[in-house]
């Protein structure tokens, strides 16, 4: 019977030296880069045929890229400025390889002021100001608790309100605490989303007006009886 290769019992060993928490950022960090991946190879084919460009999609996906510093683009999009950098280049048109360089001199814009998490938008197509809002919501009365995390794309905390006050009410909607941004760490969040769906809020976080963020409104709840 074989055994296992020894890089693969010493990564297995450090994994599970890991706490159960570290063990999920792990976890939500290669999902996070298989979406990131999938999401490149969609814009890429769509991209090509959009502008009729005479190339396999695969071929330029595979091939070493000045702008993202001799990397390919299949690799470095697994990162969170490989995959801004590709983004960019597609979103903008800039031809299938640019100098670093030129993307110094656009400006990102803040996609919303304030708030605890710093998100942004790249280029000209900065329309209506948008961001991922996460609330959590803990609840006690005579009949039981009730917990309930919602992540949602809109434009300000004022619509998030508004729309948990139509679907919760307003003693609900009283009790959530709103915020700017995703924390994978934030206990509701580590009790409630699962790693996959984690992903997907960290990707729409990072940008609100990508494919996977529109339309993006999610909600999971518990509820204890006494």
């Amino acid at each position: 019977m074989r055994g296992l290769p020894i890089n693969s019992i010493e990564a297995g060993a450090r994994t599970s030296s890991l706490s159960r928490f570290d063990r999920r950022r792990l976890r939500i960090t290669h999902n996070v880069g298989i979406l990131r991946l999938m999401s490149v190879c969609a814009e890429t084919g769509a991209r090509f045929t959009r502008e009729r460009i005479d190339l396999p999609p695969l071929q330029w996906l595979t091939t070493p890229k000045r702008l993202l510093r001799g990397r390919t683009p299949m690799d470095a999009c697994r990162t969170s400025e490989g995959f801004r950098r590709v983004a960019l280049l597609h979103e903008l048109s800039l031809g299938l390889d640019a100098d670093p360089a030129a993307l110094k001199t656009m400006k990102a814009e803040p996609l919303i002021d304030g708030g605890t998490s710093k998100h942004a938008t790249f280029g000209a197509a900065n329309e209506a100001l948008s961001g991922l809002y996460t609330a959590t919501v803990v609840h006690e009365d005579e009949r039981g608790t009730v917990q309930i995390y919602a992540a949602m794309i809109a434009r300000c905390p004022i619509e998030v309100r508004r729309r948990l006050r139509s679907r919760l009410g307003p003693r609900l909607e009283d009790a959530a605490e709103v915020r700017l941004g995703f924390d994978p760490s934030e206990p509701l969040a580590c009790a409630m989303v699962s790693d996959a769906m984690a992903a997907v809020l960290i990707l729409a976080a990072e940008d609100p007006r990508s494919s996977i963020a529109i339309g993006l409104d999610f909600q999971v709840e518990q509820r204890f009886q006494n």
